[in-house]
């Protein structure tokens, strides 16, 4: 077995991002990890939640990791890839859809509201890249088929990415990198305001074939704003006042989000939340080139009686106002994109590069991404968007590259250095 890396889980973000990074990138590359002080730097105690759970106990069947630490509000982790096993699917069907074509089914069903969006970015790496060893079911196969992952929990969920957000910025951002289009299906929503409310949401994922890398990618050139669409999640009441505030500050803040010479366009869609504490926006930005800005707010303030209208407009001034600063900083993707494409940077074939702009190293949750994978796989950043990947092969053991090997054994000779070194010192002191 590859030596194990040890993270600490109160590192700069110190949050579960932290945590599905490295499970993710340890499932995919079977190079096991350590991680203490899971979510050491949260309010409540920290470690591990239901959701977190959720993608560490569905990705540790897959690659038939052995687990120790894998409980609720437990704060340290062992995940170790067994690599002498391909990666499985210990619960799925094949299903022939009605063009003739099959998919692999297989589902992560929460008990929670937690959301569904992070544990399908914690688990999407190794769906793409170790996925072809999930669905080739039969050894005359030599294509793999689509895989349809059904996850319930939340979709609309306090600090993480909203259905609305993955299907409109995500997934046409990882289409714009070169990731074959992976559609997705909303089946409930699921909330965590307005009482807890258990959603699902469908996501087809078509995997890499065996012994291929996904090319180096880049964005940097990001063009005018063409279009603006508005996502209205709001009680059925509020349509008129909320559609007519959301057209009076756009019209305000026009020059700030159109160039002078563009032809736009802004579209709006509402949809009843059925609730009278559920208040939600989306606006999302599309250039010319077909870069996606996304900026949300799931209202998470208290609505006083009779004060939807002032909830309504603080709401609406709020992401109109951080969609302005999003387009403003001139960059390519925003602050939410930065950190989902890192993954795909380190494991990509070649050097790929991603305008942030004027935003200098990048976003704490961005800088956490890029420091797990530099703990991992040993690739270095730019801190200006800037990284050559590993070229990851689909299927490949990515441990037992030789030159791999070696490096893991040297850093973990220094690790025990430091450790005899800290020891020692200890001692003297006392």
């Amino acid at each position: 077995m590859a030596s194990v890396v040890h993270l600490k889980g109160t590192t700069l973000e110190g949050g579960g991002q932290l945590l599905r990074i490295a499970v993710g990138v340890s499932a995919l590359t079977a190079i096991p990890v350590e991680i203490t002080d899971i979510r050491g730097n949260r309010s409540g105690g920290g470690g591990l939640k239901m959701q977190h759970l959720a993608s560490v106990t569905w990705l540790g069947a897959a690659c038939h990791a052995r687990l120790s630490g894998a409980g609720n509000k437990s704060k340290h982790l062992l995940f170790a890839p067994d690599t002498k096993a391909l990666p499985s699917l210990l619960d799925y069907r094949e299903c022939e859809l009605a063009d003739g074509k099959t998919v692999i089914e297989s589902q992560i069903l929460q008990s929670t509201p937690g959301s569904i969006g992070l544990v399908f970015q914690a688990i999407l790496p190794f769906l793409f890249f170790s996925g072809s060893s999930l669905s080739i079911t039969r050894a005359e196969d030599s294509t793999p088929k689509p895989i349809r992952l059904r996850i319930t929990g939340g979709t609309n969920s306090s600090l993480s990415p909203s259905y609305d957000y993955i299907w409109q910025v995500l997934l046409p951002t990882l289409a714009l990198v070169g990731i074959p289009p992976i559609a997705s299906r909303l089946h409930s929503r699921g909330w965590t305001h307005g009482g807890n409310k258990i959603g699902g949401m469908s996501f087809t994922v078509t995997p890499l074939a065996p012994n291929t890398t996904l090319p180096a990618f880049t964005l940097r050139e990001r063009g005018a704003i063409t279009h603006i669409q508005a996502t209205i999640l709001a009680p059925q009441a509020c349509e008129v006042h909320f559609r007519d505030e959301l057209a009076t500050v756009l019209a305000k803040r026009s020059g700030s989000l159109f160039d002078s010479d563009a032809d736009t366009n802004i579209d709006v869609t509402f949809e009843d939340s059925r609730s009278d504490k559920r208040f939600y926006l989306l606006l999302v930005a599309t250039s010319r080139t077909g870069c996606k800005l996304g900026r949300d707010w799931l209202y998470d303030h208290r609505v006083k009686d009779g004060r939807i209208n002032d909830a309504i407009r603080a709401l609406v001034k709020q992401v109109v106002n951080e969609l302005v600063a999003e387009i403003e900083s001139g960059g390519c993707v925003d602050e939410y994109m930065q950190d989902q494409l890192v993954v795909f940077q380190a494991l990509a074939e070649g050097r790929s590069e991603v305008d942030w702009g004027n935003v200098r190293q990048g976003s704490l949750h961005t800088r956490t991404a890029e420091w797990v994978c530099n703990e991992i796989l040993g690739v270095e950043f730019n801190g200006k968007g800037g990284c050559e990947g590993i070229g990851l092969a689909a299927g490949e053991v990515f441990a037992e590259r030789s030159e791999i090997k070696v490096a893991m054994e040297a850093k973990a000779k220094e690790r025990d250095g430091d450790d005899d070194l800290a020891e020692a010192v200890g001692k003297l002191e006392v």
